[in-house]
């Protein structure tokens, strides 16, 4: 497979805040940026006619491809085993038990290079378990972490962060762990950052790091609490598609995806979709490719039909006069559990 392997294994944008803006029904058909496919499935469990999962890279479409198969096959406990969010099962095992179900591709993707886990196989999640690993636990005490994530309220959060988390020996550690260089030669591919300028990095990543631990609850903040233990404590309040109370619904719903490989506005030509995730895509394009995208996306979107989207460090948005901006967009990018965008953008298709 193409495209260097598996970029991200988990989707680090909070599903929340697609679902709200989105506002998926049963009449939709919904195309969604596959990445590691977490939000793919999120958006499945709001039970739309469709979901079309698309992808430049055939590696991210072989860890969705496999994670299916598996809900299929597989009960929830072996499920979450494969998936490396609990142990208890021959992971080898359990992998041969679904390999039949998959496309010849697939199988020689996965035969090749199956990981202990999948939660941490990708280029991006290698990277933060590097910092987890060798910088967070010795200058953060596990106590501390608990004690974070367990706070009663805000202000109590908020002391415990400054007064245990937020040393000066931490911040310097984290500014330069996720600073641009180091991000792009391990975590990101150094074409990522090609319209990146003016813009220290590492203060970024920091500045929304130390926002999303005081300034919104860290309980139920799966997002952070992995970044930050490693682990998903209880599942049920993890990501929808690792739920308890989620699989028998997505095995059900599960035949509803669709998967579409290569350029998203190839995949425009072939449906009418009436909602789209498109993650932080335009990130990576120059400001006409972007434009023609966009104009791509309000042509092929029917009347009303919605896009949602992330900045990370690329300001990007839909032209006015393709795109009205929903006036929610800020105030849901002011609850994001992730701590990494810059924006949070939802639009509708002007008619």
């Amino acid at each position: 497979m193409a495209q260097g392997g598996i970029r991200y294994s988990q989707v680090w944008e909070d599903h929340a805040l697609l679902e709200a803006a989105l506002a998926i029904g049963p009449d939709d058909d919904v195309l969604s940026i596959t990445s590691a496919g977490d939000n793919v499935l999120a958006l499945l469990l709001c039970e739309p006619r469709s979901v079309t999962a698309v992808d430049l890279n055939p590696a991210q479409q072989a860890l969705l491809e496999l994670k299916l198969a598996a809900i299929r096959r597989l009960d929830h406990a072996a499920f979450a085993c494969l998936c490396g969010a609990r142990d208890g099962f021959d992971r080898a095992a359990l992998y041969r038990e679904v390999r039949s179900d998959l496309s010849e591709a697939t199988r020689a993707f996965w035969d090749a290079q199956l990981p202990p886990s999948l939660l941490d196989c990708g280029r991006l999640e290698r990277y933060i378990g590097k910092f987890h690993h060798e910088y967070l636990r010795r200058l953060v005490s596990a106590d501390a972490i608990a004690r974070l994530l367990a706070a009663p309220d805000l202000p109590a959060q908020a002391a415990i962060f400054g007064r245990e988390i937020a040393t000066p020996e931490f911040e310097r550690a984290f500014r330069g762990f996720f600073g641009r260089e180091e991000l792009a030669r391990e975590g990101r591919s150094p074409e990522q950052f090609r319209f990146v300028a003016g813009v220290d990095v590492g203060a970024h990543f920091w500045n929304r790091f130390r926002y999303a631990c005081t300034e919104l609850p860290l309980r139920g903040n799966f997002y952070l609490e992995y970044a930050l233990t490693w682990r998903y404590a209880d599942l049920e309040t993890g990501p929808p598609y690792l739920r308890p109370s989620n699989f028998a619904r997505l095995r059900e719903l599960c035949d509803r995806v669709r998967f579409a490989t290569g350029e998203l506005s190839t995949c425009l030509k072939a449906t009418a979709f009436s909602k789209a995730n498109l993650s932080d895509i335009f990130e990576y394009m120059s400001e006409h490719t972007c434009g023609k995208l966009m104009a791509a996306l309000a042509a092929s979107l029917r009347p009303g039909g919605r896009i949602a989207y992330w900045n990370l460090l690329v300001p990007r948005e839909g032209p006015r006069e393709r795109f009205r901006p929903l006036p929610q967009a800020h105030e849901l990018w002011r609850r994001d559990r992730s701590w990494f965008y810059s924006a949070f953008r939802a639009e509708e298709v002007v008619a």
